[in-house]
């Protein structure tokens, strides 16, 4: 979060790079999850952008995992 004098901004999207780092993933993973459709992504010149809506989407489908009670 950015404050500049009394406005606080949000970042909203992230490159590759970024979003890998702060899902601790690969960005090889990043680009498997979105060849299978499971991240979506927006481009912007050359740049690959992944807004929050998309990550938070993502979060939450990902698959639970289940406990493995003794």
């Amino acid at each position: 979060m950015k404050t500049t004098g009394q406005t606080t901004t949000t970042k909203r999207a992230f490159r590759i790079e970024e979003f890998a780092h702060r899902n601790s993933i690969s960005r090889a993973q990043v680009y498997i999850e979105l060849k299978a459709g499971r991240l979506n992504a927006r481009k912007v010149g050359s740049a690959t952008l992944i807004t929050t809506e998309d990550e938070d989407a993502w979060l939450r489908a990902l698959p639970s995992m289940k406990s493995t009670a003794a």
